[in-house]
């Protein structure tokens, strides 16, 4: 039994909606096939339809409330070390699909508690044993809603930060109007930047209502959401690896090894976004879910690219303020660049570690709180690096310093530079 993946697995989020699954040649003992939070009265309807080589007893497709699922973990880890616990006999009052008796392939009807429910395949009979089914759900909450209990509100939370994203860039466009003078090609960027952003979440808010009225993502919205979504993945590290690396800033060049390293995450964010879209298209059960490993494990690493180009341009910047004769300017910009070293690192650890423990951690009805607190999280990330990088003569919320220790970022002259010689201004 695989309890320990079963139960991490739960974790995940997923949008029940109506959904079809095809599952052949199957030879693994239990998996997860959907989770979904309902609200009281709201309706259950599916269909099972198994090949006759695989209408096998002891398995079954299972419905199972969470605080069933939960109380089942824990005996699970409190049994006998060699004991084996099959979930089938874990669940005998659980609604559910035997593949040995027709009479039970189709269900329908309401939802008495409220809460996640999961949908599990689970086999209990002889190993290496292939199953072969199909499988079609309805999950519908109550007023004519196909999303999950806790995700109702997200159409109209993508729909509002559109909105505040939208009026960051006229902000944006506005600031840069009146600094023209002082205007650098990475400004340009960050506008782009924030014009994809805002056009990302409408599209992922009208794409979002659709799937709420009508229960499944056919609406060219979807084709819309997708270009937009792999437009600003691209951009997002495009801009703070330019930023970090000091172009159009310091420099109006990149050196071989950035250009490198912009390459690299350029290449691995293309990965990334291909593994987006298979994961959203694709249901939990299935095995293009394992594609969320690959995601989570490219996702950290163009994280942790990002970073090494900072910390070259603080070296350098620290090296000239004492070499050339202008400390004072370097000085600032030292000081620019240790504060958005600092803000880099919290947005990514926030994003990629914190967000999820708390999506983790919510209740079926409020699932939506990750995501407003994920966009106001890159709102407020956004807001940062454009008031710290404005295009204006002088920042005034500079501290002018005669000392910069390289130890407040964990570096020092003696560390290593990761390979990134200084950067020629």
């Amino acid at each position: 039994m695989r309890w320990v993946v079963l139960f991490l697995s739960l974790l995940q989020v997923a949008y029940g909606l109506k959904q079809d699954w095809v599952f052949g040649d199957e030879t693994r003992r239990q998996f997860l096939i959907e989770r979904f939070a309902f609200d009281a009265d709201g309706q259950l309807e599916a269909e099972l339809h198994v090949a006759p080589a695989s209408q096998l007893a002891r398995t079954s497709i299972l419905f199972v409330h969470e605080d069933d699922l939960m109380e089942d973990a824990a005996a699970y880890f409190q049994r006998p070390y060699d004991a084996v616990v099959c979930i089938l006999d874990a669940q005998p009052a659980t609604t559910r699909m035997d593949f040995d008796d027709e009479k039970t392939w189709h269900i329908a009807h309401p939802i008495e508690r409220a809460g996640f429910y999961y949908v599990l395949f689970a086999h209990c009979g002889a190993q290496d044993t292939e199953v072969s089914f199909s499988m079609r759900a309805v999950f519908k909450n109550p007023d004519g809603n196909y999303l999950s209990a806790g995700d109702a509100p997200v159409p109209l939370i993508y729909l509002l930060t559109s909105i505040v994203f939208l009026t960051a860039g006229l902000h944006w466009a506005r600031v840069l109007h009146a600094n023209v003078a002082h205007i650098h090609h990475i400004h340009y960027m960050m506008a782009v930047l924030v014009s994809v952003k805002t056009l990302s979440l409408f599209a992922e808010s009208m794409r979002f209502y659709y799937m709420k009225a009508h229960g499944d993502t056919m609406t060219s919205w979807n084709e819309i959401y997708y270009v937009f979504m792999f437009l600003k993945g691209i951009m997002l590290f495009v801009v703070i690896l330019l930023i970090g690396t000091g172009w159009s800033l310091l420099k109006p060049h990149l050196n071989p090894s950035e250009k490198q390293i912009i390459f690299v995450v350029l290449l691995l964010q293309v990965l990334n976004n291909i593994a987006v879209v298979v994961l959203q298209e694709s249901s939990i059960g299935t095995q293009a879910w394992y594609y969320r490993d690959v995601m989570h494990l490219v996702d950290i690493v163009c994280c942790c690219a990002i970073l090494f180009p900072i910390v070259s341009s603080i070296r350098h910047l620290r090296q000239t303020a004492e070499t050339d004769g202008k400390a004072h300017i370097n000085l600032q910009k030292l000081t620019q660049f240790r504060s958005f070293y600092i803000a880099v690192v919290a947005y990514v650890y926030f994003t990629r570690i914190a967000l999820y423990l708390l999506a983790a951690s919510l209740p079926f009805n409020a699932t939506w709180i990750s995501v407003l607190v994920g966009e106001l999280a890159a709102l407020a990330f956004y807001a940062v690096t454009g008031w710290k990088f404005q295009p204006q003569s002088q920042n005034p919320y500079l501290a002018l310093q005669t000392t910069v220790p390289l130890d407040e970022f964990g570096l020092d002259d003696d560390d290593d530079d990761f390979g990134f010689g200084p950067a020629k201004a």
